[in-house]
């Protein structure tokens, strides 16, 4: 009887660790999935910001002169920015995020902490590092 009750109580508790790692793998799955939306959000709004900046200067007439600063980190990763044509791809850990543009624009790379002057001439939007 004995060795029945400490037989069933092993198995029971093997049960038990078995659910508790399939609790702790299912558990990380999501966390790593959370932390990958946030760099997913992180770099659509990195590129959105590029994007209205663009697309104002687009709008407006023409001698517009406007400079700003772009973010140093994404939430909490390095950065880059592309920028050519009418596409701004922005890369964080290997993923790439695109945003499409209203008008032409001069090819440039953009790091993070670059201060980037916009003007238009001309009906042409041109973006310099400052």
């Amino acid at each position: 009887m004995k060795s029945q009750s400490s037989t069933e109580f092993m198995i029971f508790i093997g049960i038990g660790i078995i659910i508790l790692m399939i609790y702790f793998g299912i558990a990380n799955t999501y966390l790593n999935l959370s932390y990958r939306q946030k760099d997913i959000i992180s770099g659509q709004d990195i590129a959105k910001q590029i994007k209205n900046e663009i697309n104002l200067a687009a709008r407006v007439e023409d001698n517009y002169e406007r400079t700003f600063q772009v973010p140093s980190i994404a939430g909490g990763k390095q950065f880059s920015v592309h920028i050519e044509s009418r596409e701004i791809t922005v890369k964080i850990n290997d993923l790439d995020y695109t945003e499409l543009l209203e008008i032409d624009v001069n090819e440039i790379d953009i790091s993070p902490e670059d201060i980037i002057m916009i003007s238009k001439a001309s009906n042409q939007v041109t973006l310099l590092k400052v």
